[in-house]
């Protein structure tokens, strides 16, 4: 079995606000979207980023999350995701695979510029799913 068996994206958003039930662990979404616009720059913006894995192994994963602007640059780099690796092991004692969710709440993150973001899901280094975000300067009217 190759990698890429173990490990599918389900989903990777980028959303206003995720909510997962405490005793369910079910994810509400909250606004998803694709683009912003703002008067000005620099903006300091609270986003949410939800993602599901399927996975065919308990093997532990590295899991980040990275926002890079335009030019290239990092906006943001999580840390490797907090996740317990033994409910995956557990998960897969019943099935053939196993599910994750994760929702972070991200608040004031700094855009600096306008263009095409491009969110990451990282998976042990490696790029595994992207997500665009346009940010759009509109203009003043009449300027």
């Amino acid at each position: 079995m190759s990698e890429e068996d173990e490990v599918q994206v389900s989903y990777f958003v980028i959303c206003d606000l995720v909510i997962t039930e405490e005793h369910t662990r079910k994810q509400s979404l909250i606004g998803i979207y694709s683009a912003l616009t703002t008067s000005q720059l620099p903006l300091h913006a609270n986003m949410a980023v939800a993602f599901s894995l399927r996975l065919q192994s308990a093997t532990p994963r590295r899991l980040r999350v990275r926002l890079l602007d335009p030019d290239g640059g990092t906006v943001l780099e999580t840390p490797d995701l907090p996740f317990e690796w033994q409910t995956v092991l557990h998960s897969l004692e019943r099935s053939a695979f196993a599910t994750i969710q994760i929702g972070l709440n991200l608040r004031m993150v700094p855009i600096t510029k306008a263009g095409v973001h491009v969110a990451g899901l990282l998976c042990d280094d490696r790029l595994i799913a992207s997500y665009p975000l346009q940010v759009f300067l509109q203009q003043p009217i009449g300027g």
